[in-house]
């Protein structure tokens, strides 16, 4: 098993069998855009344990989640291997780079699943007056005004939210575009001038793994260039 592990081919292979996974997802959401409407407003699991019985429709996810897992633990078992032959100090960044870059990928990975498993989404209909509390957090809607641009059409909404938690009071804004933050992400995601509003919370718990592999990534990368660019020059 570690042997087949180890192989770069096993990763071609598993992309392989993944594309037409992904072309039957590509297939079958244009098809029922109801049922995946809201696919996006929680987090992944909790999305498929809501829909566990129409296994007909999400079986191509759970095959997209174990093919990634399973291409996950290759890119693992490749690079621990290639780090342990192959490490030289005199071709340090050519040899690590690459690694680099799929430890970064992977992190990003990491933390989709963290999302997926322990994030949250949430959209709350308030009018202005209204309560609402979540997880010991009571978020009032002080106000809604609507003003206008310049070299805009339509006018924007500036939401006025008050957040509660124990001794801690924050007053924030809320524009389109222009979230807040207290423990969660407060989103303005629509509101209209009799005072009906709906704020999206949002907790991604994944987010800060996400970027910290998209900086790897970017180093990887920059180290590929910067070996390249030395061999032209040499």
């Amino acid at each position: 098993m570690l042997r087949l592990l180890k192989s770069i081919k096993t990763g071609l292979y598993i992309i392989a069998i993944a594309i037409p996974v992904f072309l039957a997802g590509s297939i079958h959401i244009p098809q029922d855009l109801a049922f995946y409407s809201d696919i996006n407003d929680m987090p992944l699991f909790r999305w498929l344990s809501a829909n566990s019985v129409y296994f007909v429709k999400t079986y191509w996810i759970y095959l997209s989640i174990f093919l990634m897992a399973i291409l996950a633990l290759n890119m693992v078992v490749c690079t621990v291997d290639d780090v342990i032959k192959r490490f030289s100090f005199k071709y340090f960044i050519q040899r690590l780079s690459p690694h680099i870059i799929h430890i970064g990928v992977l992190i990003i990975l990491l933390g989709h699943l963290i999302s997926a498993a322990t994030g949250f989404k949430k959209d709350i209909p308030m009018i202005v007056g209204d309560a609402f509390l979540i997880n010991g957090i009571i978020l009032k809607l002080k106000d809604v005004r609507f003003v206008n641009v310049t070299g805009e059409d339509q006018s924007r909404w500036k939401i006025a939210l008050k957040i509660e938690e124990g001794g801690v009071n924050k007053d924030v804004i809320l524009e389109p575009a222009r979230p807040a933050f207290y423990k969660y992400g407060f989103y303005a995601k629509s509101a209209e001038k009799n005072g009906k509003v709906i704020i999206g919370i949002i907790n991604d718990p994944g987010a800060k793994w996400q970027v910290i592999g998209a900086i790897l990534f970017i180093l990887g990368s920059s180290g590929i260039l910067w070996t390249r660019y030395r061999k032209r020059k040499d």
